[in-house]
């Protein structure tokens, strides 16, 4: 027996003794047709699940207990539930048919079990002996059934937990899978080649490259007379800084002229000289 159905045969304890007031008037039944359904006075009528299921509103078990004055609408909502069985236990709601013909369309009483002794049963009921709510023991042989409203409980629970949304993440953690997700690498720089020139501004190979007023444009260094002159065009940077990657394609065509400079200025040089 679950908690719940436990702190209810408590409530219901608390009404022993309880009495229908002239007329057949019960407290029980002039709240069920307040609350539960309008289209009549129940307030004198059976009140055996009237009695029942305001102990199941007061502790809000509604959903899962049912709501009836009605012992066989009871008795198939249990069954449409399949939560519906002969063995007794506490906390079920036994159903009698006081004919003893075991038929469902006969119940014509209802209890709950608090306590079950081998074929007998103790139960809390109301409307018995014509009047009370009261504790009876009693064999099983008037009995059509038992009504588990546990197994109803945990059938809606279980429904419940996987018509569920899975709970989103927090701002945080949303932001950061978002970020991981959508962000792109920055894509890795190649290292600028150093390539050694001669005084002449003419690229060589094949030597460490050193000397002074050294330039670099498209990430080729340049030293000496020729690199002056490509700073004076306004190709080259400040030294070791990387020129934009349009003038890679002028590298080529601007060393070699330099170097055909380079070498008319020393042949005039040599002329002069003789």
């Amino acid at each position: 027996m679950s908690p719940e159905l436990h702190e209810m045969i408590q409530l219901l304890k608390s009404q022993l003794g309880y009495s229908e007031h002239g007329g057949g008037y019960t407290k029980f039944g002039d709240w069920y047709g307040k609350t539960v359904e309008f289209d009549s006075d129940y307030s004198a009528q059976p009140w055996c699940d009237m009695f029942l299921s305001w102990a199941a509103h007061k502790l809000g078990y509604d959903e899962w207990f049912g709501q009836f004055a009605y012992t066989v609408g009871h008795a198939e909502w249990f069954i449409s539930h399949d939560a519906w069985g002969d063995t007794p236990e506490p906390g079920a709601v036994v159903f009698y048919d006081w004919s003893g013909a075991g038929e469902v369309d006969g119940i014509d009483h209802v209890g709950m079990v608090i306590d079950v002794d081998g074929d007998t049963i103790h139960t809390i009921e109301g409307n018995v002996d014509g009047q009370f709510v009261r504790e009876k023991t009693r064999d099983q042989d008037y009995v059509v059934g038992y009504g588990y409203p546990d197994q109803v409980k945990a059938q809606q629970e279980a429904e419940a937990m996987a018509s569920a949304p899975a709970p989103a993440p927090a701002p945080g953690v949303a932001k950061a899978v978002h970020a991981a997700h959508t962000a792109a690498p920055a894509p890795a720089q190649p290292a600028p080649v150093a390539h050694p020139v001669s005084d002449s501004g003419v690229v060589t190979a094949g030597y460490p490259f050193s000397g002074p007023g050294a330039y670099v444009i498209a990430g080729v260094p340049v030293s000496g007379p020729g690199a002056s002159g490509v700073a004076a065009a306004g190709l080259a940077t400040v030294p070791g800084e990387a020129m934009p990657g349009y003038v890679t394609l002028l590298v080529p065509l601007l060393v070699a002229l330099l170097a055909v400079v380079a070498c008319v200025r020393a042949r005039r040089t040599r002329r002069l000289s003789r």
